[in-house]
């Protein structure tokens, strides 16, 4: 197997891991994957050269299409983050309201 086919390779598994929310393990591989890319820079400049131009405009691509994955689930994430953070004033704002509603009710005979 050669360096661009591993590194191919590891893009499916990121892909998937993003995809079951395996941040860690995406990352891990990424890392994995720059390396493999690195070396093969450094071991051959022109490696960009025609033979692998289309791999390499795959691998943009596809990388391009994961960050965006990333970059939508970060926001999901972020505003659930939010809520959560929110949830505890929410609940007592919610138990004070619901107090003086009780107290209001009780006090015009209802």
């Amino acid at each position: 197997m050669n360096c661009l086919d591993r590194v191919m390779e590891l893009t499916d598994e990121i892909e998937e891991r993003v995809l079951a929310g395996d941040w860690a393990g995406a990352t891990g591989l990424d890392v994995e994957r720059r390396q493999l890319l690195g070396e093969m820079f450094a071991r051959d400049p022109d490696a960009a050269g025609s033979s692998n131009r289309a791999i390499l405009e795959q691998l943009r691509a596809r990388n391009e299409i994961t960050m965006a994955a990333v970059s939508s689930a970060r926001q999901v994430l972020t505003i659930a983050a939010r809520q959560l953070e929110s949830a505890p004033a929410m609940m007592r704002a919610y138990e004070r309201n619901t107090a003086q509603a009780d107290v209001g009710t009780a006090m015009a005979g209802g």
